[in-house]
């Protein structure tokens, strides 16, 4: 329950971001004139061509996703950690991802951000470290941070409305992480070591973007001029993340291959 509801939290924080960014960019000047002259040569457009787009810079994307973190991959079957308090069923990860689009030529490329919630709770094991289990509930939570380069081949969609764009990503990771005890407290070890902390890693990712202005064409450029939202997409990524410390020993292992869904707005 605590994942959904930070889920309903991303999707509300995006959606008011959308709101505030689409409202500056509505009061920027139109790449071209909202109407052509009339009896002007700009009456005759080349097909696909859009004199009533609004300038293109950011884009806002809420993704909901499987998430299983490779802990257990540390101890190489030694041991199973992971699996044993927490269980091998994968539990949603929530993202939202701000970017900043850099040029459009031959395609969209631009720079994104990303932060990620996840949260699972399991027995708690006994404090005496012979690795039985209690009734109380431990959780976990993680919460990866990541930076994109992104590659977008929107050429279709910008000439002939084709609304499928395939895109990729690639980039770095940093996910923190901590274990509550019983008590949901920050669990120590015998040692006296706390269980939190953090770990880089890399990531890349492909995906398809279905832009849902095809459904009414129009509409969709009526809410870019009066709102400044070039497009409204639904999105399918798959990713790659490698998050075992970047060559660091005794580092936290949290990466994953998993599938997510989302909406994406550009602006």
């Amino acid at each position: 329950m605590i994942s959904v509801r930070r889920g309903l939290k991303l999707a509300v924080l995006a959606t008011s971001v959308v709101a505030a960014a689409a409202g500056a960019a509505r009061a920027q000047p139109l790449d071209e004139p909202l109407e052509p002259q009339l009896g002007s040569e700009s009456m005759v457009l080349p097909p696909g061509a859009d004199r009533f787009k609004t300038p293109q810079r950011f884009a806002v994307e809420v993704r909901f996703g499987p998430y299983l973190p490779d802990v257990d991959s540390e101890f190489d079957g030694a041991r199973h950690p992971y699996r044993d308090f927490f269980g091998t069923s994968q539990h949603l990860l929530s993202q939202i991802e701000f970017d900043y689009e850099l040029f459009h030529r031959f395609g969209t490329v631009a720079l994104g951000a990303s932060y990620g919630y996840f949260s699972v709770s399991g027995k708690a094991p006994v404090a005496n470290g012979g690795g039985a289990t209690s009734n109380d509930l431990s959780s976990m939570t993680v919460m990866p941070v990541s930076l994109s380069a992104i590659y977008r081949f929107d050429v279709l969609l910008e000439r002939n409305r084709f609304p499928v764009v395939p895109f990729a990503k690639v980039g770095f990771d940093w996910a923190y992480w901590s274990i509550t005890d019983g008590n949901d407290s920050i669990a120590t070890d015998a040692a006296g070591g706390k269980g939190r902390g953090a770990t880089l890693g890399w990531h890349g990712a492909v995906g398809l973007q279905l832009v849902l202005d095809f459904f009414d064409w129009e509409s969709a450029r009526s809410f870019d001029a009066d709102m400044g939202v070039n497009h409204t997409s639904l999105v399918f990524q798959y990713t790659y993340a490698d998050i075992s410390g970047l060559g660091m020993s005794n580092r936290m292992h949290l990466g994953d291959a998993n599938w997510s869904l989302g909406i994406m707005f550009q602006f």
